[in-house]
């Protein structure tokens, strides 16, 4: 633990050395190891990042104390994939936390994000969701690197919480998806409800099946999603398409021998890189604390009512960019969500109004 925490100070004084904005990570896995490890420090023409994943909450507080007012953003998963350990350094926020939800015991488990929200103070923070971040940039790799996705036909073996959202995305898009795992009860019913979920107009669909070469035949893309069994074979690979494309999407789902015949008959293989859908979270979140923060809500100007950021407004009220300092003006709301397509006289004069206060 100590190598962990002097390596983390060690990654923090890099950050703060390039001279722009600095940004950690705290993640989970349901997938447990023995200890926490930190994520590669990765820069942008905006901001540095780096991480840790950790496998408990004992490491928390000592990480949160060396981060916290040291790096300008913090992002926590917000999922919740292992059970809530309370020990002495959370003793004296445990009750502050729980009480909250006025249970007679503890009933959250695995929730970092509260606890950081509780106790990180000078640097800012955000929830995020890995999971999701990682199925974003699956499915932008494997569309701009396809071209397109519709009538690919997609294998995905492992329909956890990873596999099964970026199986609806993908047959959302049109690709025929083919879904193994190995409790064939869940894996029928998360096809079945999946293909309830599709949009009704979507021809593709979801197929489990519990012959795993009968999932793999003839396809386009095979993607592992198990969290560390690794089950792409030889005869896996074999069944698919020539010019296939494999993705390890979980962690070590390929075997060495898989692997080995597949740099030996070309068949590219690719390693989720979350590098650009990361970034463009990050971007996202930090507009979406400036929205919030200056744009987001109603102001009352006297002659007229502004509302920005997505606020719903009230019939008469004018829609513009900024309540906080608005510079353009959006229309005029209908009070339905909608903006008006016919202005009234006094629609008009409050626009003139604030086009001169502006």
């Amino acid at each position: 633990m100590n190598n962990f925490l002097n390596q983390l100070k060690q990654n923090i004084e890099t950050m703060k050395s390039e001279n722009i904005k600095s940004v950690f990570t705290i993640a989970t896995t349901s997938k447990q190891e023995d200890e926490p490890y930190l994520t590669p420090i990765r820069k942008s023409d905006f901001f540095v990042v780096c991480g840790c994943v950790i496998f408990n909450q004992s490491s928390l507080m000592k990480i949160i104390e060396i981060i916290d007012g040291t790096v300008n953003y913090i992002f926590v998963d917000s999922e919740k994939k292992i059970p809530l350990k309370i020990h002495q350094e959370l003793n004296n926020i445990k009750d502050e936390i729980y009480n909250q939800a006025n249970t007679c015991g503890l009933v959250e488990t695995g929730n970092l994000s509260k606890i950081c929200f509780q106790k990180i103070k000078k640097s800012k923070i955000f929830e995020y969701k890995p999971n999701d971040i990682t199925v974003n940039a699956t499915w932008s790799f494997l569309s701009q690197r396809l071209h397109f996705l519709s009538g690919k036909k997609i294998s995905i073996l492992g329909s956890g919480n990873i596999g099964s959202k970026l199986a609806l995305k993908l047959v959302e898009s049109g690709s025929n998806v083919n879904i193994h795992r190995q409790n064939s009860y869940k894996g029928y019913g998360i096809a079945q409800g999946l293909n309830f979920i599709k949009p009704e107009n979507t021809v593709s669909g979801i197929v489990f099946h519990e012959n795993i070469l009968q999932a793999t035949f003839m396809s386009d893309v095979l993607i592992g999603a198990t969290n560390g069994t690794s089950i792409i074979d030889v005869d896996l690979i074999k069944s698919i398409k020539k010019n296939a494309i494999i993705v390890d999407l979980g962690k070590n789902t390929l075997t060495k021998s898989a692997i080995k015949y597949a740099l030996e008959n070309h068949i590219e293989i690719y390693r989720t890189d979350v590098t650009a859908a990361f970034e463009g979270f990050i971007y996202e979140a930090i507009k979406m604390d400036k929205i919030l923060q200056q744009s987001y809500g109603k102001r009352d100007l006297g002659y007229c009512t502004i509302v920005g950021g997505g606020y719903f407004g009230a019939n008469g009220d004018i829609v513009v960019d900024n309540i906080s300092n608005p510079s353009r003006i959006f229309g005029v709301a209908a009070g339905d969500g909608t903006m008006k397509k016919e202005l009234s006289y006094e629609d008009k004069e409050k626009i003139n109004q604030l086009k001169e206060d502006i």
